[in-house]
């Protein structure tokens, strides 16, 4: 494991951003509060995105400085260039279990107030973080944000492509993400064409990716997979109550912990 590689690594890609894009309008504050510093990150790519005035992801012709942006401010790419020194093999990087989708929801359970990363909310959640209702998310997300951008919380995908297919089709979370991945699901095609070269593949992948503590006894089957809501397990973050979204961002710490271990 190389977790040192990973200290301070949203520090770095905050102070290489300043250096890198001078701007009038956004200045990134450096800040102790781990909430804070993901939605500085989320700054970073709303302001990129914004000064380009197109999504690099959409057009082809734009690859090179999409890969570019995402190997210097995607921490999950920058980290695997800096351990793999190959930006192709980083550009698979992934994050276990991704943050914003179920801290809006979380917001929305508790605040009422609906906050979507195309609207530019992250001024607003940073001026809000210790107001009523929005320091109790942030307490419950404090752990999970100060973790996320270390390696117990990336993976290398099998293919890049992978990865809009996996939030489509279980919103970036490693559980759910395993169900699908099994001959049968969603993700299964990513791993080979035959039921049987789909299932050896993914084992394997599992084991390269440090996975396997998400199987009950360490068995690497469908129905083994230990999901992070015992009673209602692979349901959507929009269906979950608080408590059940809770249980989920509390077994996805531990889960992280265990793998940087």
């Amino acid at each position: 494991m190389h977790i040192q590689h990973c200290e301070n690594l949203i520090e770095q890609m905050i102070a290489d951003y300043d250096d890198d894009e001078p701007r009038g309008w956004f200045v990134v504050q450096q800040s102790a509060d781990p909430i804070i510093q993901l939605l500085n990150c989320s700054q970073i790519w709303f302001d990129w995105e914004k000064k380009h005035g197109y999504d690099k992801m959409e057009f082809k012709e734009y690859a090179d400085a999409y890969n570019e942006f995402r190997l210097r401010y995607d921490g999950d790419a920058r980290y695997y260039n800096s351990v793999l020194n190959d930006p192709a093999a980083a550009l698979r990087g992934d994050t276990v279990t991704s943050f914003y989708t179920p801290y809006k929801m979380m917001l929305k359970l508790v605040t009422g107030d609906v906050y979507h990363k195309c609207n530019n909310p992250f001024d607003d959640l940073i001026a809000k973080r210790n107001d009523p209702g929005f320091k109790e998310v942030n307490d419950i997300f404090t752990r999970f944000a100060r973790d996320y951008q270390t390696q117990g919380n990336f993976i290398l995908l099998p293919h890049r492509e992978m990865n809009p297919d996996r939030y489509k089709y279980s919103q970036d979370r490693i559980d759910m993400s395993l169900y699908e991945c099994f001959p049968g699901g969603n993700l299964a095609k990513y791993f080979g064409i035959s039921p049987e070269a789909q299932n050896e593949n993914l084992i394997e992948w599992i084991k390269s990716q440090k996975l396997e503590f998400m199987f009950a006894n360490g068995i690497i089957e469908r129905d083994m997979i230990i999901a992070f809501n015992k009673n209602n397990p692979y349901v959507s973050y929009e269906k979950m109550i608080k408590e059940e979204l809770q249980e989920f961002i509390d077994n996805a710490v531990a889960f992280i912990a265990r793998r940087s271990g």
